[in-house]
């Protein structure tokens, strides 16, 4: 392109050189200047006037010119060749997208910053009862008339799904930001699954009871047959009455889960003292182990010994059996006279309720698994000790309930530490 514009310098100068010398031969050099001058304007104005007309409809045919006019229209030509080509990828690419969208068994539907609607799919037409003709352009909270929608969405706060209910359905969405203040919406359709949940829930519940009634009736006969017995079948009895203990205690753990499960949502209006709560839990803690394990309670605050002054907003008897289930497995599973510690701690991130043992420890590839239901690293050691596979399963319920994590840090024959950590927002300030 420079050296385009060099030789239409040039050739400026020689047309003015021309001007000049014709002009000194007749004696007119002004007129011949102006006149000459006047031409070259008006053919730039007439050139102008056709790169107008040509861009509004670009084609392959460009209009025959020379000169520098002849190189701009071949440089356009080439971009509009390379645009058409990045145009036709870019629809490709569109069409490609739309059809894979098209094929989602979720919902899905394009909102700009406005929250109207950019575009959807056949499955979010069919749940949300979308019209592509009509409902383009609209904000959805005008068409998707749900209360908890609309506050979810204008609150923008899209860190966790939102489930509700809709014409009978449960609904499960999840909202993703995207390019300048757009969003993609995702919409699953869990009345099923949500069905299914809830008679798992019936189910655990109420063969749960059933069977306390039967087990009560089987263990005080084992009682009284214990009393009336020689030694011969003594321990036949007793093994039977332990596992029936045991059963008992399964089904109470069970009933737990469930009532969790079910239960509304934690009433954060109420708060818990944290100091009250652990040394009932302390207590509890010295009251089943029987003075087999050196138990110590301890309060940090930001690195001192003095005692947090805090208070988390929960529910008390569901953050009491958290931390008695968690000194239960540690007084379990750690060798008479060994060390157990409840503490506290205050952070910048939070607070931080542990239970550290110096017991067997545990396994670094199954420390993932702890939580799950019935999960055991060693079956057989876990039934001798008296565990039921669910202590933990009901702590994590439990943190779940409190937006709270539980974080286990152990290695074999290193003892474990098992920290349930709650953020800056379920503390009391």
């Amino acid at each position: 392109m420079a050296s385009t514009i060099r030789r239409e310098l040039i050739f400026v100068i020689l047309w003015i050189l021309l001007l000049l010398v014709a002009g000194t031969l007749y004696d007119l050099v002004f007129e011949f200047l102006f006149a000459g001058l006047l031409v070259y304007v008006i053919w730039n104005f007439y050139n102008l006037n056709m790169l107008s007309k040509w861009l509004a409809n670009p084609s392959k045919k460009t209009p025959e010119v020379f000169g520098i006019w002849d190189d701009i229209y071949y440089q356009l030509y080439h971009l509009y060749k390379r645009q058409r080509k990045a145009r036709r990828k870019l629809t490709s690419i569109l069409k490609r997208f739309q059809k894979s969208t098209q094929a989602l068994p979720e919902a899905t539907i394009a909102l700009n910053k406005a929250n109207e609607i950019e575009w959807f799919n056949p499955a979010a037409r069919q749940m949300f009862n979308l019209h592509p003709g009509l409902d383009i352009g609209q904000r959805i909270y005008n068409l998707v008339r749900q209360p908890k929608f609309v506050n979810y969405l204008l609150k923008k706060d899209f860190k966790k799904p939102l489930e509700f209910t809709l014409k009978g359905k449960k609904i499960n969405i999840s909202i993703t930001p995207y390019g300048d203040g757009q969003y993609l919406v995702s919409a699953r359709d869990i009345t099923a699954q949500s069905q299914l949940d809830d008679m798992r829930r019936d189910f655990i519940s109420n063969a749960s009871h059933e069977l306390r009634t039967p087990l009560t009736v089987m263990s005080g006969y084992i009682e009284y047959l214990q009393d009336k017995t020689d030694d011969t079948t003594k321990h036949p009895l007793e093994k039977i009455q332990q596992q029936t203990v045991r059963m008992d205690k399964i089904i109470s753990e069970l009933i737990d889960l469930a009532k969790l499960e079910s239960a509304s949502a934690v009433d954060y209006t109420k708060t818990v003292d944290i100091v009250t709560l652990l040394n009932e839990a302390y207590k509890e803690a010295l009251s089943f182990d029987q003075n087999k394990h050196h138990i110590e309670l301890a309060f940090e605050a930001e690195g001192s010994a003095s005692k947090p002054a805090a208070e988390l907003y929960g529910c008390y008897e569901e953050l009491r059996m958290a931390i008695s289930n968690l000194l239960t497995n540690a007084i379990r599973y750690t060798p008479e006279n060994g060390n157990i510690k409840l503490y506290a701690s205050t952070h910048d991130k939070g607070l931080s309720i542990c239970v550290q043992d110096s017991g067997v420890g545990i396994s670094e590839e199954h420390i993932p698994r702890l939580t799950e239901r019935f999960y055991r690293v060693d079956a057989g050691r876990s039934s001798e000790k008296g565990g039921t596979g669910l202590g933990l399963a009901i702590v994590k319920q439990i943190l779940d309930r409190h937006s709270a994590s539980l974080n286990i840090v152990s290695k074999p024959n290193e003892g474990s530490n098992f920290c349930c950590n709650f953020p800056l927002s379920s503390i009391k300030s």
